[in-house]
């Protein structure tokens, strides 16, 4: 194993020096800089302090507006199956926009099948065959299609989402149940299927689509002329006896079958849609007597108990089912109101976003709600609710929020800054596994790492790692008779915690406490004592995002900082292999079917021995080791011997449609005697699994011990 693992070569446990993960591993084993995933815990444990690792705050889409927000609305498709990905469509000032996973994008793509023809998947997508001729014309601009011979060539159209709504958004929402979306617009109502438009003007006629809301499959149509029901293809208006027909907002209420209006200057309208033909809808109001805050509710939202929020310029009004409350909010305004899957209320205002957790939205609250019941006194605080403010100083980059919307456990936000998004990492859970120098095929001679990542809110991340080799079974003569053979094995094994923060400017700090034991040698075969060895280390590691320009990273990590260890005789130490690394990637492309990333990585041992021969410190061996190089010199020849002691990762990932991915990189370890190139692909299966090969081909005049060498890894976030 010399030659494959001489970059350790005058240190013991090799194992803390043992990469992991085949994704870094496809990519020349650099992963300093890069450090956003669970192998980061090995690379660099300051990128424990970012996203996707830890919970972050983004601008996800800049575009600065003061009076008027340029998100207007936003729906989503929560994931309905394991494999499935989450979705995300934003109304805005111009249209429709859609957030991938990992990009907005501005367009829906087709693929064309068998002889069709651009203006063939035009024709579907539109829903029209007016103005065939002209649409034909915009999306072959788009495309950058400019003859028949481009078209020719041509197998995904991309279709842009302003192709037929490329007005203001009113009002946008995504049936779960139907697979359809629906937006509205000032001057009416459109459905988009998954492959074409349809416009409802000759059926609905020309309204200012102003709220929309889904029963089953029944969607509640909210106008500035009035409340309409489309249901089996026929629409009809209702609410005719409102003294209002001007809609500012709807909400259905599936635990009580009811649906809320908010009719503008007439306050909060309830109805009870009739159940059969012989039955009638019937209608309450709730007005400034019964408890509203005013006449004028803006937004209106459901929690999981079935309680009604309204949003009013000046605050919040509650209906508990039993009566209506106010929160007010003092020289502020409220502008919208949602709710996520946990029960928490999330209000945007002009001073940022306040997250209202209710104490019966929890299992000790609700138990004491049915105790409270119809005595619960009037206007009495619950001592469990629980009251969150978010603002400039905490994580938004803008106090002004139009609209906020709670997306599974992440949450976005239409600001004056543009689209903001607060991501809450998953944990993620990593194993890989390789078998080591295939070309001496000695079957129990592999390579094991676990991972586990847990995020911890605003404190960052915390992390759980065993990195496991298995050396093989080493076969001598017994004590007695030299024809009597002894096999025993030997392995080493190191578990780690690893914490990573983050702080101002994008920078991160790291940390691992590694504990390892080293078992060369059990010393049945001998009688003498057993060569195992315990001990730990330190890894600290900083991470620096966006260095001058966006999206370039800086690592410098100084890793394995700890005692020397022994095995038998106490006389006799080996230092463990202090490593400086230092790393730098860059995202080159980042498009919404591509993203191009190159890491490169420089990793030293730095480990020295005084005149005794006996091991430096960390201390002095971390800059003692650069100045003074094995090989002798002096000036640059020195400096060029310093840095040839250590080896070269280079690297590069394409990832495209956030599906699967391709890596080549190359390595360069002159005192190890290593020239390798590497190769590896990934795929990831929804939002959750991915799966990651990679393999070595040796380019040098080595021995290449580790040629064909196979690597596999899995992530899974949950």
């Amino acid at each position: 194993m010399a030659p494959a693992i001489s970059f350790a070569a005058g240190s013991a446990i090799i194992t803390l020096e043992m990469p992991v993960g085949a994704r870094q591993l496809g990519m020349g084993e650099a992963g300093a800089a890069l450090a956003d995933d669970a192998t980061a815990m090995y690379y660099n444990p300051a990128g424990l302090a970012f996203g996707p690792l830890a919970d972050e705050w983004r601008v996800s889409y800049t575009k600065e507006t003061k009076e008027a927000p340029f998100f207007t609305s936003m729906t989503s498709r929560s994931k309905n199956g394991f494999f499935a990905k989450s979705e995300l469509w934003a109304g805005t000032a111009e249209g429709i926009l859609k957030f991938d996973g990992e990009q907005w994008v501005d367009y829906h793509s087709v693929t064309l099948q068998g002889n069709a023809k651009v203006r063939d998947a035009v024709k579907v997508y539109v829903g029209t065959e007016r103005g065939l001729d002209e649409y034909s014309r915009q999306v072959k601009k788009f495309n950058d299609i400019k003859n028949a011979d481009d078209e020719s060539h041509v197998v995904e159209v991309k279709m842009p989402w302003n192709l037929v709504v490329n007005d203001t958004v009113t009002a946008v929402l995504y049936d779960d149940r139907t697979e359809k979306l629906w937006v509205g617009t000032p001057k009416g109502l459109f459905r988009f299927d998954g492959k074409g438009w349809k416009s409802y003007e000759s059926e609905l006629g020309v309204h200012r689509i102003s709220a929309l809301a889904s029963q089953g499959a029944s969607l509640w149509i909210g106008t500035e002329n009035g409340l309409f029901l489309y249901r089996n293809g026929q629409f009809e208006q209702k609410g005719k006896v409102l003294p209002s027909q001007k809609i500012n907002a709807l909400v259905w209420s599936e635990n009580r079958k009811e649906l809320y209006v908010a009719a503008d200057g007439a306050g909060i309208a309830r109805l009870v849609p009739k159940k059969s033909v012989n039955d009638k809808d019937r209608w309450s109001l709730f007005n400034e007597e019964d408890g509203i805050m005013d006449l004028h509710a803006t937004d209106l939202a459901v929690d999981s108990s079935g309680h009604i929020w309204a949003a009013h310029k000046g605050g919040l009004s509650h209906f508990t089912l039993r009566k209506w409350e106010q929160v007010q909010f003092a020289d502020n305004t409220v502008n919208s109101i949602s709710v996520d899957q946990r029960g928490s209320i999330w209000i945007a205002t002009d001073k940022g976003v306040w997250k209202h957790l209710p104490d019966y939205a929890t299992a000790s609250g609700r138990k004491a709600e049915l105790e409270r019941g119809a005595a619960e006194e009037e206007g009495s605080v619950k001592k469990d609710d629980e009251w969150t403010h978010f603002h400039s100083g905490n994580g938004l980059s803008s106090n002004k929020v139009w609209a906020v919307l709670p997306q599974g456990n992440d949450v976005w936000f239409s600001t004056s800054k543009g689209m903001e998004q607060y991501k809450d990492a998953d944990y993620q859970l990593t194993a890989f596994y390789e078998k080591l120098l295939p070309i001496l095929n000695i079957p129990d001679l592999y390579h094991l790492y676990g991972g586990l990542t847990i995020p911890l809110n605003d404190w960052g991340t915390i992390g759980f790692s065993v990195n496991f080799v298995s050396f093989g079974s080493t076969v001598v003569s017994g004590d007695v008779d030299a024809d009597d053979l002894v096999a025993y094995n030997s392995s080493e094994i190191v578990g780690g915690i690893s914490y990573g923060t983050r702080f101002p400017n994008d920078w991160g700090l790291g940390l691992s406490i590694k504990f390892f034991y080293s078992d060369l040698s059990s010393g049945a075969s001998t009688g003498e004592e057993e060569a195992t060895t315990f001990g730990y280390a330190f890894d600290i590691g900083v991470l620096k995002k966006n260095l001058i320009v966006d999206k370039l990273n800086l690592a410098l990590v100084l890793a394995n900082i700890g005692p020397s260890v022994y095995y038998v005789d106490k006389t006799i130490e080996d230092p463990i292999p202090l490593t400086w690394r230092l790393g730098l990637s860059y995202e080159l492309l980042s498009l919404a079917d591509y993203k191009w990333i190159i890491a490169a990585d420089y990793n030293r041992e730095v480990v020295y021995d005084d005149d005794k021969g006996d091991p430096e410190p960390f201390y002095i061996a971390c800059w003692k080791s650069i100045v003074n190089p094995e090989r002798e010199g002096d000036g640059l020849t020195a400096a060029k011997n310093s840095l040839m002691q250590g080896v070269f990762n280079v690297g590069t990932e394409f990832i495209y449609s956030n599906t699967i991915a391709l890596r080549l990189g190359y390595l360069y370890d002159d005192t190890g005697k290593r020239n390798e190139v590497d190769f590896g692909f990934g795929f990831m299966l929804s939002d959750v699994l991915q799966f990651d090969f990679a393999t070595i081909k040796d380019v040098g005049d080595h021995d290449g011990v580790r040629d064909g060498q196979m690597r596999f890894g899995m992530l899974f976030k949950f």
